[in-house]
């Protein structure tokens, strides 16, 4: 019988689709490996995974040894069937024991592009951050200051999503001064998609960050970050 790894892998390579495979490579960059399956078809997979091979009742050690399996595969794919594991079936786990994953696959580089970046950020790290914000900041914080583009751009963007944004004000201040005085576009433009977001709880906010750090936004930055002022004037 095939490892729970080896029927997934095998499982999305039949899937696979060459066309959507070439067209998310291009898209995202980064040298990424497509196999060109999409995020419903990983769903699914991952829940028939789950049931079929009794993930749920392994050991931590057992879990965690195949859901970093995955994410050290070259494959987008495989990269995110490990987000959907945790998104799916680990949200209520003990926090730590998720965090400390996670910091495990950014140390390892093994997340190097800013769609599983993000990926891990919306679906995973924001409802840690709305549950569990006391555990959560203190780790996004050391993250913060990772010379690691991804660790650093996952220490900002679960703000966008979070239900309690409005609460965070002087932590997206602090984090984002930090990202936007690196050179690295990916950090930069981490910073304007939560000003993006922002915007709708204090526009005067956003607006003194962007004077305040004129001489290190970028055109993109600032397009971002007032999409909302832009449909207005529309």
């Amino acid at each position: 019988m095939q490892s729970a790894f080896e029927y997934i892998l095998t499982s999305l390579q039949s899937a696979g689709n060459d066309e959507k495979a070439m067209w998310l490579e291009n898209y995202v960059k980064h040298d990424i490996q497509s196999l060109g399956v999409g995020i419903p078809e990983i769903r699914t997979l991952v829940k028939d995974v789950a049931l079929k091979y009794e993930i749920l009742k392994m050991s931590r050690d057992e879990q965690e040894k195949l859901y970093t399996q995955l994410m050290q595969n070259p494959y987008t794919e495989m990269k995110l069937a490990a987000v959907l594991f945790l998104q799916l079936f680990h949200l209520k786990n003990k926090p730590s024991d998720l965090l400390g994953l996670m910091q495990d696959w950014f140390d390892n580089k093994y997340i190097s592009d800013w769609n599983v970046c993000d990926w891990l950020c919306v679906r995973v790290l924001t409802p840690l951050l709305d549950a569990h914000a006391a555990g959560t900041i203190p780790v996004l914080k050391s993250w913060n200051q990772s010379p690691y583009l991804w660790m650093a751009r996952a220490s900002l963007v679960p703000f966008a999503q979070s239900k309690n944004m409005k609460e965070y004000s002087s932590q997206i201040l602090d984090f984002s001064e930090t990202l936007i005085s690196r050179p690295e576009r990916f950090c930069k433009t981490s910073v304007g998609w939560v000003l993006r977001e922002y915007w709708k709880h204090d526009s005067d906010f956003v607006l003194c960050f962007l004077e305040k750090h004129k001489n290190h936004t970028t055109p993109e930055v600032v397009k971002n970050a007032t999409k909302y002022k832009m449909k207005l004037k529309s």
